[in-house]
This record gives C-alpha cells, sequence and structure tokens, in this order.
C-alpha cells in the first residue's frame, strides 16, 4: 500500500475522481455524562495504523500532521497540551484505517450529432442535407439491429477511515469519538487537505472549555 494512501481516513465516507477526494464523511459521539468543562490539558496516549500499535513518539510525518491537526481543534477549544507523564485531563488516541472497495458504474452513452450525412437501411452513409444523430448497429442472423450503447467500467477506490477517541484519564473512559470517512485520491496533499477539513468538521460538535 502506498504511503500516501495512509491519509486514509478520513474517516471521510467516499470519494475520488480524476486524482481528487471527494469531501469527507464525520460522525460524532459523546457520553452526555463527561463534564467537559473539568478537561483543561490533553496528550497523545497512542496511534492504531491499520492495526498497528504507535507510540506517542512516533516519529512518522504523515502520521504526525493528522496529529496536529487535531490538537490544533483541541488548543482552539481552550485546552493545554501536555505530556502524558503530566498526568492530563484527557487521553487521545488515532485510528487509521484503509481498505479497497470495488465498484461498477454503467453508462448510456448518448449518441452524437453528425451533420451532412444521413443513414441508410444497410451499412455506409449518404450525402444528405441534416444532421441526424449517430446509432450503433450489430450483424446478427443476416441483418443490421441496433447494439447497446452501455458502457460499464469498474473501478478500485481505496476508502481511508480516521478515528479520533478522547477519554477521561482518571476514569479511563471514553467520553467522546470522531469518525471520518473519505476515498482517497491519488494527491497527497489533497488528502491532507480533505482529513483537515474532516477533523475540523467534527471537532464543530466538541464543547468548548469554560
Amino acid at each position: 500500500m502506498n504511503l500516501r494512501f495512509l491519509i486514509a481516513w478520513l474517516a471521510l465516507w467516499l470519494m475520488a475522481a480524476g486524482g481528487c477526494a471527494e469531501g469527507p464523511k464525520v460522525l460524532t459521539d459523546s457520553d452526555p455524562s463527561a463534564q467537559f468543562s473539568a478537561f483543561r490539558t490533553f496528550a497523545l496516549s497512542g496511534m492504531t495504523d491499520r492495526g498497528y500499535e504507535v507510540g506517542p513518539s512516533d516519529h512518522s510525518p504523515l502520521r504526525g500532521r493528522i496529529k496536529e491537526m487535531v490538537d490544533e481543534q483541541l488548543v482552539a477549544k481552550g485546552l493545554q497540551q501536555v505530556n502524558v507523564e503530566d498526568r492530563p485531563d484527557l487521553l487521545i488516541h488515532i485510528f487509521f484505517g484503509v481498505k479497497e472497495q470495488h465498484r461498477v458504474e454503467t453508462t448510456d452513452m448518448t449518441p452524437g450529432l453528425y451533420p451532412g450525412i444521413y443513414p441508410g437501411r444497410y451499412p455506409g452513409v449518404y450525402p444528405g442535407l441534416y444532421p441526424y444523430q449517430v446509432k450503433a448497429y450489430d450483424y446478427h442472423d443476416g441483418d443490421w439491429v441496433p447494439a447497446s450503447t452501455r458502457v460499464v467500467t469498474a473501478h478500485e477506490d481505496h476508502e481511508g477511515t480516521l478515528i479520533v477517541d478522547l477519554a477521561d484519564s482518571s476514569k479511563k473512559k471514553l467520553v467522546w469519538r470522531a469518525v471520518i470517512r473519505a476515498v482517497l485520491g491519488d494527491n497527497l496533499e489533497q488528502n491532507f487537505e480533505s482529513a483537515n477539513k474532516g477533523i475540523a468538521e467534527a471537532f464543530k460538535n466538541y464543547p468548548r472549555a469554560k
């Protein structure tokens, strides 16, 4: 799997065309009993990248950029980033995932307009005065019959999923989760932009510290 597809996630619900990823799809949920106003500090506890545990000291530039996006949102909510050893109020865990998706697209081709020719009953064209719509024919059982203009195209997409979990460190309890999904394109920076957009959208539903 190419590293560019690591930006998978976005935790964004599906996308891709012409090398560009579609916008992310975002879901969030939270514990209604959690006192979010009491959370003042946060720290990364770890990451899980496609099933493999990664420690908070990970130096991957790709995962690091996603972590920075999450950090920015929490700081904007009034929280302070600290080290895990400083006993933060919130512990962050980030999950990355990528999976292949196969889809089939069926398209009916629209006949084109060609000026100055006239279709006959049999193969061949004849001079004419007016344009006509081109139709496709197949030779079958001694006659020419209309042929299907339907085109079936198979696509293989890479769907990325990013999950951000926030847990109350004192209770070891999950209090907030964001799931962002998207179909990834071939352009790394566009995938990062999509991830950032999805993360920002998710944190709109996170209560600001008071």
